[in-house]
């Protein structure tokens, strides 16, 4: 790999588009990169996030091109506020506020460039073809660079943030740190792999342990009074205050975050993304008490967000049957995994889910604020949890 000052001729790049909103996209050409491989960089939910969050987010979406005017890189950048909830880095934030001028909204906020989503795990950044994965993520290191010498994006963030990347990727993704960027770790993504031959719960829970068997079975009885529906547009219109107050519920447990979704994006989805996007609706007595949002996303069912009355959860044990239904999802759809996200880790184990190790890349653009992340990157680390293993000594994939 070459270093920053490698010449496009050498990256095989002829040139770039750059589109701020999905209606201006090249649709035949972003298409023919991305294939339907991946339904976070699809034109269709890019449009449908665009289309409710564009107040509070800035959206760039750039097609790269070979020296024969061929596309073969799509990738998708966000440029959002970082706010820190818990104020865990609020000195940190500090010391970068005195470098990033009109750029920090309160010391607990930061703006933030970020290749990827912000909204789903997983390397959703940037889609290839026709060039190797080194000289993809060179290309995709050279646009963020591009992108930052914008005036509206230099004027708001000098921070580029690159995220997530698992264990097979960190080969040629590691080259970024050629770029100065740091790498580091964040909580795990919790990965359950289907086998091939469950065809139903029963055959799920014959594999399992006999403890995780009597754990299934008296959080099923616990939750034998929820009504559990797959919600329509409509019904999802109808109760989306509901599930609003939900979501949020479950949002402020948490240490920060890069926005807020609503219902409103949920709906979006719903309309857009037909039968690749589920909202599952948990009621008690006619009363939404959670939700469940996930996305089937080229074989692999992902999970995506919940929300939850913190009231009824314990008794009714909510959450951990939302975790069961989507076991129950992902054999309804002969799905190959089921990506549980992060978060909840020990009991996402208790269902059958393995940690997978993510890593992301943050820089700033000037030398000295960039060492200024050094401490900030450094004390976030995966949390520690006990990992449970549910099944039979002799089961194996």
């Amino acid at each position: 790999m070459s270093d920053a000052h490698t010449s496009e001729t050498e990256l095989e790049i002829s040139h770039r588009e750059v589109f701020n909103t999905v209606s201006e996209i090249n649709s035949t050409d972003w298409n023919s990169v991305t294939d339907d491989r991946n339904i976070y960089l699809s034109l269709e939910y890019l449009g449908s996030l665009e289309s409710t969050m564009s107040e509070s987010i800035d959206f760039y979406y750039v097609i790269s091109y070979s020296e024969e005017g061929k596309p073969v890189l799509a990738s998708a950048f966000q440029l959002v506020v970082f706010e820190d909830k818990r104020r865990k880095y609020a000195s940190h934030l500090g010391k970068l506020a005195c470098h990033i001028k009109n750029k920090v909204l309160s010391p607990s906020t930061i703006n933030v460039m970020v290749c990827g989503n912000v909204f789903s795990d997983g390397e959703n950044g940037f889609l290839w073809k026709n060039i190797s994965p080194e000289i993809a993520i060179e290309e995709v290191a050279l646009i963020a660079e591009i992108l930052k010498e914008q005036k509206e994006i230099k004027e708001k963030s000098s921070i580029t943030l690159f995220k997530e990347f698992k264990p097979s990727s960190v080969s040629y993704t590691d080259n970024l740190m050629k770029r100065n960027y740091r790498g580091f770790m964040v909580d795990v993504n919790m990965v359950m792999k289907i086998h091939g031959n469950w065809k139903s719960m029963d055959d799920y829970i014959a594999s399992m342990k006999t403890k995780f068997r009597t754990r299934y079975k008296s959080v099923y009885k616990k939750s034998s009074d929820l009504d559990i529906r797959t919600l329509s547009g409509e019904e999802i219109r109808i109760h989306c205050d509901r599930i609003n107050v939900l979501f949020w519920n479950v949002l402020e447990k948490s240490d920060f975050s890069f926005g807020r979704l609503t219902a409103a994006a949920f709906l979006s989805f719903e309309k857009a993304l037909g039968d690749k996007f589920c909202l599952k609706g948990f009621f008690f007595e006619d009363k939404l008490v959670g939700f469940s949002t996930s996305f089937f996303n080229n074989g692999i069912l992902e999970a995506n967000f919940v929300g939850l009355d913190y009231k009824h959860n314990k008794e009714l044990s909510v959450y951990q049957r939302i975790l069961y239904n989507y076991v129950e999802q992902s054999l309804m759809l002969s799905a190959s995994e089921l990506h549980l996200g992060r978060t909840a880790e020990m009991v996402k184990s208790s269902i059958g889910a393995v940690p997978m190790n993510m890593k992301l890349y943050a820089r700033h653009r000037k030398s000295v604020p960039n060492l200024l992340l050094k401490p900030i990157i450094q004390s976030i680390s995966p949390s520690d949890f006990e990992l449970r293993k549910p099944f039979k000594s002799d089961f194996t994939y």
